[in-house]
């Protein structure tokens, strides 16, 4: 597929919204909403993990296409409840850049935590774009959570860990614990920390009642995934 071809498919892709719920650990009330970005796309020609994948290696269509995602998932939510939106350091690199999120989400920053994700490289590049864009975020006063801690092939930066407000602790996690319950002491020393740094946390990946059980008995704050899918409904 050329670029002229990518380019055309995913401008003309349908693009929608699902809204992964957020839940205090404790009570399991609704604290805040994820924006996730899905792609319908005809006959499943790329996935969306494959669109952002490429877009990498296009910052002006990746910057043209988020401008647009981004709005559509405010524009659809109500905020009844903090949003979290996933951000990609690659589209906040320039100057015009920075002043279009810079305006975009100045109105909403009592109402917004802006994830940073990971473009899953961790060359000397990529890793100063990121350090950039939580340097960013904080000066502009706008709380940024730190995704997938701990995901494979992931970036373990205390710089960018030190300026979040939230630290979202991988899914992988979870099944590590499942298949050695060796694993739940360096969980146990890492939600020390970030209650010790006056951060919050927030365990994803809880697919089931078991995994709900144990995670219930960890000094987290937040819990997310799958198991809470019948909790969406936020008209």
């Amino acid at each position: 597929m050329n670029s002229i071809e990518f380019r055309q498919l995913i401008l003309n892709a349908k693009y929608y919204t699902k809204y992964e719920p957020i839940l205090k650990k404790d009570s399991l009330d609704i604290y805040a909403y994820e924006a996730l970005s899905k792609f319908e796309i005809k006959n499943d020609t790329i996935s969306t993990e494959e669109i952002f994948r490429k877009l990498h290696h296009n910052n002006k269509l990746f910057f043209e296409l988020e401008k647009r995602n981004k709005q559509l998932q405010v524009n659809n939510y109500d905020f009844k409840h903090k949003l979290f939106v996933n951000f990609d350091a690659d589209i906040v690199v320039t100057d015009e850049q920075k002043l279009y999120w810079s305006e975009f989400l100045k109105p909403l920053k009592k109402d917004i935590v802006v994830e940073i994700t990971e473009n899953g490289s961790d060359d000397e590049t990529s890793a100063t774009i990121m350090k950039s864009f939580s340097t960013w975020l904080k000066n502009n006063g706008i709380d940024a959570a730190l995704d997938d801690f701990a995901q494979d092939g992931s970036m373990f930066s205390f710089f960018i860990m030190n300026r979040c407000e939230y630290i979202k602790i991988d899914k992988s996690f979870i099944k590590q614990i499942n298949s050695n319950k060796n694993y739940i002491e360096y969980l146990n020393g890492i939600l020390k920390t970030i209650r010790l740094n006056g951060q919050r946390s927030i365990i994803e990946g809880v697919e089931t009642q078991a995994d709900l059980n144990m995670v219930r008995n960890l000094d987290c704050d937040f819990v997310q995934g799958y198991y809470f899918n019948d909790l969406v409904n936020i008209a």
